[in-house]
């Protein structure tokens, strides 16, 4: 996408997001079928245009972006019980850093739908090397006080932190750590939820992701630092 076309976006149609919430009750292959169409233009189309336009702006404070990722609408049934086919929200990702040999992937996530906005980044559930990659940065003599200063910046940015922690400390640090909570940690990640209303319609949307997106990038800066440097 163009800066042009980026600098115009105009929001997600209301079209759309009645279909999403409209899925929520008729969540059938014969309903999205009928309106597969509306999907298309009122839904597919302005998300990906939005994930596009974010990322556009974002690479102004993260140059080495990868390409924006736009997920598909149909759930996986393999493993769930739940057997509506569908998705009711739209949710993208664009990684930090383009994926490459030695890359540990961090990145930046969308969800929009009948809900609102979710935008989140950061490192989910890491395997278990990584994980021990960012516990041994943390306990290091600059690097746990560095995480901590971006944590408590971002939440002044409105950003949650959700770290997900084990119940005890893990070996072999001692349960007396002044940065336990992040040693205990198994996620690394920031979030923010924007409740359902008129700015979804217009090019507040934009300006809101894109904020968030930007108090993420301290975050996937260190993560991406710590783990792919």
């Amino acid at each position: 996408m163009s800066g042009a076309s980026a600098a115009v976006f105009a929001g997600m149609p209301d079209e759309g997001l009645a279909f999403l919430e409209d899925l929520e009750e008729r969540n059938t292959k014969e309903f999205f079928d009928t309106h597969k169409r509306l999907f298309k233009e009122q839904v597919q189309v302005p998300f990906a245009a939005l994930l596009d336009a974010a990322a556009e702006r974002l690479r102004r404070s993260a140059p080495e972006l990868g390409q924006p990722k736009v997920f598909r609408i149909y759930r996986d049934l393999r493993f769930s019980k739940d057997k509506t086919p569908y998705k009711t929200s739209m949710s993208g990702h664009v990684a930090h850093r383009a994926p490459a040999d030695g890359v540990v992937e961090v990145g930046y996530f969308v969800n929009l739908g009948p809900e609102g906005l979710y935008a989140a980044g950061g490192l989910y559930h890491p395997a278990r090397p990584e994980l021990e990659r960012v516990r041994a940065a943390v306990a290091g003599s600059d690097g746990g006080a560095e995480l901590a200063s971006i944590l408590r910046r971002a939440a002044g940015r409105g950003m949650e932190q959700w770290l997900d922690p084990l119940q005890r400390m893990p070996k072999p640090y001692p349960a007396d750590h002044p940065l336990a909570d992040l040693l205990r940690a198994r996620s690394f990640t920031l979030h923010r939820h924007h409740e359902r209303g008129p700015f979804m319609l217009t090019g507040e949307l934009l300006d809101r992701l894109v904020e968030d997106w930007r108090a993420l990038v301290p975050l996937n800066r260190w993560l991406d630092r710590t783990l792919s440097g």
